[in-house]
């Protein structure tokens, strides 16, 4: 499953506020993997795409705004041309940190051997994403902690290249504003809560003392309600007007990423013992042509669950969606054939029946469908149905998928 490293920031990564985090992972049950925002691909670094969507350049224009005010304070000469030069300046070199934020995460991960999907800026978010998951604490912590440490650097470069100059200089205030946005995201995104790079650490940290990531996981999305808790106080207490407002945006933003990653960690708890061909449901092959009623009462009297389209040699073209049937008016369907109820299968509908756990979910996560084909040693066996799986994984989710059919 795909890991993601996103974050936020006073913002997630950015002093105006911008986060993010790297992690990987199944994912709730029926979610697919990593779903984006839709962006602009503006280019690739080792053959990743990266891509930045409008909310991020609106997200720019913002912190223009909000850093012409203190260039004023300290540039009370200043034309507003130059004003406007140094704070679009400054938003641009905003967005090029949170950039080289999650190129660092990307990097790390592809140095331990990870495949990185794309590298995203969205808003004040950054997200990461790579498969499969760190296998280890170690590694874990080295992907969290680089997005960071690269902000680190940055902010001190900033504040090394101020030595040398004029304090009313153009440079020295681009410079001054980048330093503190960098020093802000390397200190938000190590934040202990998930879904900053912080909770990852300490995601790694429990990980690595308890040998149960698990239980890290959980530790880091409870971290992730303290330090939403923490921005709301915070706001109350220090901000006003737009600040507050996005403040408290960012701070829930922040308790839901938080809820989504116990949710996820929950989820993992019950996938143990969940098997592919334990799951299958009993199969009734028949040809395509035959009347969907008639291959109903045939299933039914034979007592099976889930049918599947054959050719003439017997091998499995197609699976029977069992919402499309559902959605059938019962005197339609002595003239629908099973053919025209039923979903080709494709490369990725096709299951061995000894998946399972993790990477059971991580297979139906990567091609989405209401049902998969299960063969053991090349053998069909049956068809998994997902709501089955997402009933052992979540029941009142799988409730919410029948009651909408």
């Amino acid at each position: 499953m795909a890991d993601q490293h996103g974050g936020a920031g006073s913002g997630g990564a950015g002093s105006s506020g911008a986060g993010s985090s790297a992690h990987g992972g199944a994912g709730p049950a029926g979610q697919a993997p990593s779903e984006r925002p839709p962006g602009v691909p503006v280019g690739r670094i080792r053959g990743v795409p990266i891509v930045i969507s409008p909310f991020a350049l609106v997200f720019a224009v913002l912190v223009a705004y909000l850093l012409s005010g203190s260039i004023r304070d300290r540039l009370p000469l200043a034309s507003d041309g130059r004003i406007l030069a140094l704070s679009s300046l400054i938003s641009i070199g905003f967005l090029a940190s949170l950039l080289a934020h999650e190129i660092g995460h990307a990097l790390t991960a592809l140095a331990f051997g990870h495949t990185v999907r794309s590298v995203t800026l969205h808003g004040f978010a950054g997200f990461t994403e790579f498969e499969p998951e760190p296998r280890s604490a170690g590694r874990e912590f080295l992907i969290a902690f680089v997005g960071p440490a690269v902000n680190g650097v940055l902010a001190a470069g900033c504040h090394l290249g101020l030595l040398g100059l004029d304090d009313t200089s153009d440079a020295a205030a681009v410079l001054h504003d980048l330093g503190l946005i960098n020093a802000a995201l390397f200190l938000f995104n190590l934040a202990p809560g998930l879904p900053l790079d912080g909770g990852r650490v300490v995601v790694a940290a429990v990980w690595g003392l308890t040998r149960d990531k698990l239980r890290g996981l959980r530790a880091g999305a409870y971290g992730g309600f303290v330090v939403a808790a923490g921005l709301v106080v915070w706001g109350a207490s220090t901000s006003d007007g737009i600040g507050m407002v996005y403040t408290y945006a960012l701070a829930g933003f922040l308790a839901f990423a938080a809820y989504q990653s116990l949710r996820a960690a929950q989820v993992r708890e019950r996938l143990p013992g969940l098997c592919a061909g334990r799951l299958a449901r009993r199969t009734l092959p028949v040809e395509g042509a035959v009347p969907l009623a008639e291959a109903l009462r045939r299933a039914q009297e034979v007592g099976a669950t889930a049918v599947a389209v054959i050719d003439r040699d017997g091998s499995p073209l197609k699976i029977m969606n069992g919402s499309a049937v559902d959605a059938l008016p019962e005197h339609r369907r002595p003239w629908m054939t099973v053919d025209e109820v039923s979903r080709v299968i494709s490369p990725g509908m096709v299951l061995d029946a000894d998946l399972e756990g993790e990477a059971l979910l991580a297979a139906v996560q990567r091609v989405p469908a209401s049902e998969y084909l299960v063969k053991q040693a090349g053998r069909p066996v049956g068809v998994l149905a997902m709501v089955d799986l997402v009933a052992r994984i979540d029941p009142a989710a799988a409730a919410r998928m029948v009651a909408s059919r």
